[in-house]
């Protein structure tokens, strides 16, 4: 009885779930299908279609006529992210990537974290790698943090969007998304990390794809990673919580990726040479 008072109660906030998405039709109309297939939640879905030219808005106009889809012009996730939230109602903020998918507790999994008081709380991603042959999790087994997590994110980003709940507070708090198509997640999850302890579940909450067509597969020589580590060291040098070896770190990162980013097809590939190197 407890339990059932506790579920009741949680669910009077109100949950929106945003969907961005750039020429993803079929991924998305599934990423949107387990959004509203949730446990005990019924979340809000708020698609931003990001200057599509495949037919997403069509598809998702045609499949699920009820949901609220706006419409942008090539902004990026972190930007789209934004405006989705803008025209969502709920207290409560979560993201899923138009090539991820919820499992069926996802909501569920989360919501008793929040409604203890954390502002900001995830979980465990599991991700298929269809280029490398692998799949891993992010945060990977024995790493995971909760608590005060500003340090850890300064080494490197363990969490995805696909896997975070934000309260719409903590959300305003930091401004939201950045720009950029890489590295804005980071930066937005460090930002918080300076106002806010983040609260963990370790179940696997989301799966995730990384294919050819990912925003996490290198497109430009590598230069999406040079422009985040720049963005991450942007933060560091207004934050009072920064520690000279933090700067250090990054600068070791900057060196490595001038030397090694063109060689790296995607964020992973980069991440396992930082590993080699002691860098995360």
């Amino acid at each position: 009885m407890r339990l059932r008072a506790f579920l009741q109660e949680g669910r009077k906030m109100k949950v929106s779930c945003i969907i961005p998405a750039r020429d993803r039709k079929d991924m998305v109309l599934k990423a949107i299908e387990r959004a509203l297939a949730q446990d005990e939640y019924q979340p809000e879905v708020v698609v931003v279609d990001d200057g599509s030219t495949d037919g997403t808005e069509r598809a998702v106009r045609t499949h699920f006529p009820g949901i609220r889809l706006i419409s942008t012009h090539g902004l990026g996730p972190g930007l789209a992210r934004n405006e989705g939230v803008r025209a969502a109602t709920g207290h409560v903020l979560m993201f899923l990537d138009s090539d991820d998918i919820w499992l069926p507790l996802h909501v569920k999994s989360l919501m008793p974290l929040l409604y203890q008081g954390f502002q900001v709380v995830y979980g465990v991603t599991k991700t298929k790698d269809s280029l490398g042959g692998s799949e891993f999790f992010i945060p990977e087994r024995g790493e995971e943090i909760s608590g005060q997590c500003f340090s850890s994110l300064a080494r490197w980003c363990f969490m995805v969007p696909s896997s975070v709940a934000v309260t719409r507070k903590a959300f305003e708090d930091v401004g939201g998304f950045g720009q950029g198509d890489m590295g804005e997640d980071w930066v937005f999850f460090l930002k918080l990390s300076t106002l806010y302890p983040f609260g963990f579940v370790p179940e696997v909450i989301t799966l995730r794809l990384l294919h050819e067509g990912s925003l996490c597969c290198l497109k430009d020589k590598g230069m999406e990673i040079w422009k985040a580590l720049g963005r991450i060291m942007e933060i560091l040098q207004t934050s009072d919580k920064a520690l000279p070896e933090d700067f250090d770190r990054i600068r070791k990162m900057q060196v490595l990726a001038a030397k090694e980013r063109q060689r790296w097809r995607t964020v992973q590939e980069w991440y396992m040479n930082m590993k080699m190197q002691g860098l995360v």
